[in-house]
Order: structure tokens, then C-alpha cells, then sequence
């Protein structure tokens, strides 16, 4: 799976929420979207604040990563 993927799959739960009636699924679906955006963006390699936390989130090391030692 790559960005373009959870890009589309954010898009899809943004458009759900506007048309959503349910209050909680719609925060749901909203929360959902900024979800699979930031994991868009991990995948892309950037560093992105967290909407939901106002903090920066880091991206994961690549596997096999061991630091300095």
C-alpha cells in the first residue's frame, strides 16, 4: 500500500462525514481521515504535526534500525 492509497481512503471518510447524520460517526469518520492522512504522510517519509495531539510526530525508523551504539 502506498500514500496515494490511505490518501484515497481519507478522502472517501471525509465525504462520508459531511453526508453522516450520526454525530459520533461523524467525528469518527473526521477522526478516521487525519488518521490515514498522517500515515500518508509516514509513508511518504515526512515529519507532520499530530492534528489531534498539536505535538510533531516522528516517522518510524526503517526496520534493522539500531541507533548508535
Amino acid at each position: 500500500m502506498d500514500a496515494a492509497y490511505f490518501r484515497a481512503l481519507a478522502s472517501r471518510c471525509q465525504k462520508s462525514s459531511r453526508s453522516c447524520s450520526d454525530p459520533f460517526a461523524k467525528e469518527e469518520l473526521r477522526h478516521l481521515a487525519i488518521e490515514l492522512e498522517a500515515t500518508a504522510h509516514e509513508l511518504e517519509g515526512q515529519a507532520t504535526t499530530d492534528p489531534m495531539a498539536g505535538t510533531w510526530r516522528r516517522t518510524r525508523p526503517s526496520r534493522g534500525y539500531e541507533g548508535e551504539r
